[in-house]
């Protein structure tokens, strides 16, 4: 059993590593994409007014969890709330931080785990993410943590998109062949690059496409699939809101975007 649960424990160090990797990897341009940043005072004022009616006017305890940059700790920090900011990857903790202190905004980052938090129970009063649930290896796990985090009759918002179906590609991983080939080729990769002290990165990017494929909400739930999770989750009074709005994004949205707001 002890063999068994260590080899449970390193392959699932190795996916942390992998999408840390990724998302480091994404940092420095992060901000750059339409969907990710903030292009204009119309997308600003938008952001507002949503996150005005998820919080209300009382300033509350939130925790953004997978920050990325900063976007919606900002916001929110912005609307006179006490913001802790979480996320896997450094360099993307170090960009908020920037970000932050140029805003001269009070908020409190840190590397961690979004499904494996420090904060103790019942710490805050809104839990909130932007486009993580997708990127979760195991999205359960991360949901009751963020409940364990939220005090009795909190919120939890999470912004989400459904941006491909990738059903497909995850059954072809999947296949014992496949697989067995995927293990070969990584291995023999993960060797080459020992000897040569370089490469890294055609590794982990291989890695990381394999993961993706095999995440359980890979290319994003939609919108009923992952209200129906969180009622089965415990969460009460879930409720779907569309977030189609060009004003939101700076361009109409390629895919279905959308707000699940529910109550612990």
């Amino acid at each position: 059993m002890s063999r068994y649960v260590s080899t449970m424990h390193n392959k699932s160090n190795e996916i942390t590593d992998v999408i840390r990797y990724h998302w480091n990897w994404r940092a420095a341009t992060f901000d750059r994409e339409l969907s990710q940043g903030l292009h204009s005072e119309r997308q600003r004022q938008a952001w507002l007014d949503l996150l005005t009616g998820i919080a209300g006017p009382s300033p509350l305890r939130v925790l953004d969890v997978g920050c990325g940059t900063g976007f919606l700790a900002l916001l929110l920090a912005q609307l006179g709330h006490d913001v802790t900011a979480v996320d896997l990857a450094p360099q993307m903790i170090e960009l908020a931080r920037r970000k932050a202190a140029q805003a001269n905004a009070d908020i409190h980052f840190r590397v961690e785990n979004a499904a494996a938090l420090s904060d103790g129970d019942c710490s805050y009063d809104l839990v909130v993410e932007r486009h993580v649930i997708w990127t979760l290896p195991d999205p359960a796990r991360g949901i009751q943590e963020w409940l364990r985090v939220l005090r009795p009759g909190g919120r939890l918002a999470a912004v989400e998109e459904k941006f491909a179906h990738n059903e497909a590609l995850a059954h072809e991983y999947s296949r014992p062949l496949k697989a067995a080939l995927t293990a070969v080729v990584e291995r023999t990769m993960e060797a080459a690059c020992r000897c040569l002290g370089r490469g890294y990165w055609r590794l982990y990017s291989r890695k990381y496409r394999r993961i993706d494929a095999q995440l359980p909400f890979s290319g994003g739930p939609n919108a009923d699939r992952l209200a129906d999770f969180f009622r089965a989750q415990g969460l009460r009074d879930v409720a779907v809101q569309p977030l189609m709005g060009e004003a939101l994004w700076g361009e109409k949205p390629p895919a279905p975007r959308y707000l699940v707001l529910a109550t612990r």
